[in-house]
């Protein structure tokens, strides 16, 4: 009897022993799955960080070059405006009369 009783008992606890391999098991499987739907979404966020970067890169790179543009504007505005500057001085120059001869004319006209 002692026999049975040994053996049944033996029996419920491979019965049991293997319902918690396979549960283990399953739980194992679930682990696994969610490493690696945690890689997968790691290597999203990986490959978005390094289009970013790249992307902060060509914008830099893209200022600079307006920051290049823009100071070649105002060179020519400034060249410009140098430029403008002489021709009105110049023009001043061609047109204005000296002061001694506004002075003579005042005078000889003021007579007569």
């Amino acid at each position: 009897m002692k026999s049975l009783i040994t053996r049944g008992t033996a029996e419920e606890d491979k019965k049991k022993a293997h319902e918690d391999l396979e549960t283990e098991r399953a739980h194992s499987c679930d682990l696994s799955d969610d490493v690696d739907r945690l890689q997968k979404a790691l290597r999203e966020k990986e490959d978005a960080i390094l289009q970013s970067g790249k992307l902060i890169v060509d914008l830099w790179v893209e200022k600079t070059k307006l920051a290049h543009s823009y100071k070649k504007i105002e060179r020519a505005s400034t060249d410009l405006v140098d430029e403008n500057t002489t021709l009105e001085v110049k023009i001043q120059g061609e047109f204005s009369m000296p002061l001694r001869s506004l002075c003579f004319l005042r005078c000889l006209f003021s007579i007569v």
